[in-house]
C-alpha cells in the first residue's frame, strides 16, 4: 500500500467528478495594474511587475504535481504515516525558487508578458517497498528416534580369526545441521563402515545397560543413531484457535530532485490571447538509472526549442481582459503522475468574448497542446514464499511405554530369522548374511515415535523495487466554462516500451449535473500502468433552505491489469468497482454521506460494503471529517476513520496541519477448519504544509 492511497477520503468524493479540473467562472481576468479593458499606449520597453500586482491565476503553473505562483516563496510539505504493522513512512517534498522575474510591455496593438523562474525541487520517493503476510497455523510435528547396532565375530573371509566386526554403518545425525526453520536434518556424522573390524572392548562395551555405541571416550563408534525431530506435520484442529494472519509493510526511501527553468509568454491583441510555456529540468538520477535513453532524454530537454505562440499586431488596441479558460487549459494538461519533468513545452489560445458573459457557459473555450519528456517510476516485483516451524511444546512419545529398547545376542528373539544385506563394492553384488551364523552376536535396537506442538509460519512476501525510466507524452485539452476534454498518448521507455493512449471528459453544468468519462489503453500492461475505463455521474439539487442534496453513481473497470499474488490484499485493488452515493450538505457546514460499493475482486468474487460519513467545516481554517463502515465483505476496507484539518491563518501560504486516524481491516479468508483469518491495522497520518 502506498502512502498516497492512505489519504483517505469519503467515498462520496466521487460526487466531485473532476470538478476541480473545471475551474472556470463567469469572469475574465483583468491583468495586473491595467487601467481598463484596453491598452492604447505606444510600444514600451519591458518593465518589471511586482508580484503583488500579478493575478495568481495568470502566473500559476504545475511542477511535478506541485502548484506554484509567481512571487511565491519556498514551500515544504511533510507526510508521516505510522502504525504498529508498518515501518514509519515519511515523505518530504519542497521547492525553493532561486530567481523569478516578470516583465511586460504593451503598445502597437499587442500586450506581451514574459515570466521566468529558476527552481530547485526535491522529494523523497520509494526505493523499495515490501509487504509480508504471515499466516500462523497450529500443527502437530511428528518425529522419530531410531537406534541400531549389530556386532559380532567377523564372518568375512579376509578377517583375522577371533576378530569382531560391525554389520551396520556408523551414522549419526549432526545436531548442528538441523535447520531451525524446518527442523529437518541437513547433515550426518559417519564413522565405521559396514564390515569394519572393531576391538573386543568396543563390542563388549555395547552390552552395558542402555543404548551404547562404543567405549566411552573411545575412537570407535558403531551403529545407527537417527534422531529426526520432524518427519512430517499436520494441521491441528484441536488448537486451530491459535491460527491467525499478520500483515507488515516495510519501506526504504530515497531522495530525488532536480533544477528547473520555467518560462511563460502571454500575448494579447484585440482578437484573442495566447500562452506559451516551457519547462526544462535536470533530474538527479541514481547511477543505475543513467541509461542511454535517460542520457538522451536529459540532453533533448535542453536543446529542444521553446514553445512559441505569437500573435499578429492589430490596428485596434490590445485587450487586457483575458478569459480564464486560457490559464485553466494550461494547467488542465494531463501530466504523468508521480513523475519528474525534464522538458515540457506547450501553447494555447483563446478568443476574446464578443458579447457580455453572463454565465460560465458563455466563456470562450481554449485549446492547449503540449509535449512532455520526463522520468516515471516503474517497479520490479519479486515474490517469495517460505515456511518456518516453531515448536511451542515439549517433544513427547506417542508409544504407550515411551522409548522401546531391546538388546541381546543368540538367546534373544532378535537373532531368529534375522539377516543383513551386504554390498560387495567390487562386484556390486548383494549378499545376504544370516545373523544366526555370526559368533558372539550382539544386537541393540531402540525406536520411539514422537509428537510436538508447534506453529507453521507461512510467509508470502511481495517486494517492489522502484527505478525511474524515460517517459514521452503528448497531451492536449479543450477547456470551456463547463467542461474539460483531454486527449493524450505516450510511451514509457523501459526495457520493453509500454505505449498508451487515453482520453477523459468532465462536465459540470449549472443545473447541478456532473459527468466524468475516462479511458486508457496500454500496450504492455503491468501492476501500475494498465488499461481501464471509468464513468461517473452525479446530480446536485438545491433545497429551499439553502441545503444541497446530491446523488451519484460511478463505475470503474480494470481491463488488463497484471494479477497480484494470492496473499496481496490492498485497499481499492479490485477488477470492477461500482459506487452508489448520496450526500446532504447544510448551510451550517455539516455534511452527511451514505455510500454503497459493489466490487468484483481479482479472484472473481463479488463483494460489497456500506459506509456512512459525517464532516463539519467550522470555518475556512478548520474542518473535521469521519467515516464508519458498518458492513463490508471486501478483502480490504476502511472500517473507521476520523481526522481534522487546521490552517494557522487565513492568508495564502499559511501552514496547514492535517491529522487522520484510520482503522483498516484485511480479510484473508478461512483456514481449513473454517476459522476466519483477518488482520487489523490502525494508522496515523500527519501532514504539514507551509510556505515561507
Amino acid at each position: 500500500m502506498r502512502l498516497r492511497s492512505l489519504r483517505l477520503t469519503l467515498s462520496a468524493s466521487v460526487l466531485a467528478l473532476a470538478a476541480a479540473a473545471v475551474q472556470a467562472d463567469d469572469k475574465s481576468v483583468l491583468l495586473e495594474g491595467s487601467p481598463g479593458a484596453e491598452d492604447r499606449r505606444p510600444m514600451t520597453a519591458p518593465t518589471a511587475a511586482p508580484s503583488g500586482r500579478v493575478v495568481p491565476l495568470t502566473s500559476r503553473f504545475v511542477l511535478n504535481g506541485e502548484t506554484l505562483n509567481y512571487g511565491q516563496g519556498p514551500t515544504l510539505e511533510a507526510l508521516s504515516l505510522s502504525g504498529a504493522s508498518r515501518d514509519w513512512d515519511l515523505e518530504i517534498s519542497g521547492t525553493h525558487p532561486i530567481r523569478q522575474s516578470l516583465h511586460e510591455r504593451a503598445g502597437g496593438g499587442l500586450y506581451t508578458r514574459e515570466q521566468t523562474g529558476w527552481y530547485v525541487q526535491a522529494r523523497t520517493v520509494d526505493r523499495r517497498r515490501e509487504v509480508k503476510v504471515t499466516r500462523r497455523e497450529a500443527i502437530d510435528i511428528y518425529g522419530f528416534q531410531l537406534d541400531l547396532t549389530v556386532t559380532g565375530g567377523c564372518f568375512f573371509p579376509e578377517a583375522e580369526p577371533g576378530s569382531y566386526c560391525t554389520y551396520t554403518p556408523s551414522v549419526e545425525i549432526d545436531p548442528d545441521s538441523i535447520n531451525p526453520d524446518t527442523l529437518i536434518p541437513g547433515g550426518f556424522i559417519f564413522g565405521e563402515d559396514v564390515g569394519a573390524e572393531i576391538s573386543a572392548e568396543t563390542h563388549n562395551a555395547l552390552k552395558a545397560e542402555g543404548f551404547q555405541r562404543g567405549v566411552a571416550g573411545g575412537e570407535e563408534i558403531v551403529g545407527l543413531s537417527l534422531a529426526v525431530p520432524n518427519s512430517g506435520y499436520v494441521a491441528s484442529e484441536e488448537r486451530s484457535g491459535q491460527n491467525s494472519v499478520e500483515r507488515y509493510e516495510s519501506v526504504d526511501k530515497r531522495a530525488i530532485g532536480g533544477i528547473y527553468r520555467f518560462n511563460q509568454t502571454l500575448n494579447s491583441n484585440a482578437d484573442g490571447a495566447s500562452l506559451a510555456r516551457t519547462t526544462r529540468g535536470f533530474i538527479f538520477l541514481e547511477g543505475d538509472e543513467w541509461t542511454g535513453k535517460a542520457a538522451a532524454a536529459q540532453l533533448l530537454s535542453w536543446i529542444l526549442p521553446s514553445a512559441r505562440a505569437p500573435l499578429a499586431l492589430t490596428e485596434k488596441a490590445a485587450r487586457l481582459s483575458i478569459g480564464n479558460n486560457l490559464f485553466l487549459a494550461a494547467n488542465n494538461t494531463r501530466l504523468p503522475e508521480k513523475s519528474l519533468t525534464a522538458y515540457h513545452a506547450g501553447r494555447g489560445y483563446v478568443a476574446h468574448p464578443q458579447k457580455p458573459i453572463r454565465s460560465a457557459a458563455d466563456t470562450p473555450s481554449s485549446i492547449f497542446n503540449s509535449f512532455w519528456i520526463g522520468f516515471s517510476p516503474v517497479r520490479d516485483i519479486e515474490t517469495t514464499n517460505s515456511t518456518r516451524l516453531v515448536t511451542t511444546g515439549p517433544r513427547e512419545s506417542t508409544l504407550e511405554g515411551g522409548y522401546s529398547f531391546v538388546q541381546g545376542g543368540f538367546d534373544t528373539p532378535l537373532a531368529e530369522g534375522t539377516s543383513v544385506y551386504i554390498v560387495d563394492e567390487i562386484s556390486q553384488r548383494i549378499s545376504q548374511l544370516e545373523l544366526a551364523n555370526i559368533e558372539d552376536l550382539f544386537i541393540q535396537t531402540g525406536i520411539d515415535l514422537t509428537r510436538q506442538d508447534g506453529l507453521a509460519l507461512y510467509t508470502s512476501s511481495e517486494k517492489s523495487s522502484y527505478r525511474y525510466v524515460p517517459h514521452l507524452s503528448f497531451s492536449g485539452n479543450l477547456t470551456t466554462g463547463t467542461s474539460v476534454t483531454r486527449y493524450y498518448a505516450g510511451a514509457i521507455l523501459d526495457d520493453e516500451t509500454n505505449a498508451y493512449v487515453g482520453f477523459d471528459h468532465s462536465y459540470r453544468g449549472q443545473n447541478g449535473l456532473s459527468l466524468l468519462l475516462r479511458g486508457e489503453h496500454y500496450s504492455r500492461p503491468d501492476r501500475d500502468y494498465y488499461s481501464n475505463v471509468e464513468a461517473r455521474l452525479s446530480k446536485t439539487i438545491a433545497l429551499s433552505k439553502g441545503g444541497k442534496l446530491t446523488f451519484g453513481v460511478g463505475a470503474r473497470e480494470e481491463l488488463d491489469r497484471a494479477p497480484s499474488t494470492e496473499e496481496s490484499v490492498t485497499l481499492n485493488d479490485n477488477d470492477r468497482t461500482i459506487d452508489l452515493v448520496a450526500s446532504y450538505q447544510t448551510t451550517a457546514g455539516h455534511s452527511y454521506a451514505l455510500s454503497h460499493r459493489l466490487v468484483q475482486a481479482e479472484d472473481g468474487s463479488d463483494d460489497e460494503s456500506t459506509s456512512i460519513g459525517f464532516s463539519y467545516r467550522a470555518s475556512d481554517n478548520w474542518s473535521f471529517s469521519s467515516q464508519i463502515t458498518p458492513f463490508s465483505n471486501e478483502d480490504a476496507y476502511i472500517a473507521a476513520r476520523a481526522g481534522f484539518s487546521w490552517r494557522q491563518a487565513s492568508r495564502p501560504g499559511s501552514p496547514v496541519l492535517g491529522v487522520q486516524w484510520a482503522s483498516i481491516k484485511y480479510d484473508y479468508g478461512e483456514d481449513q477448519f473454517g476459522n476466519s483469518l483477518r488482520d487489523r491495522e490502525d494508522t496515523l497520518l500527519v501532514s504539514y504544509k507551509m510556505q515561507f
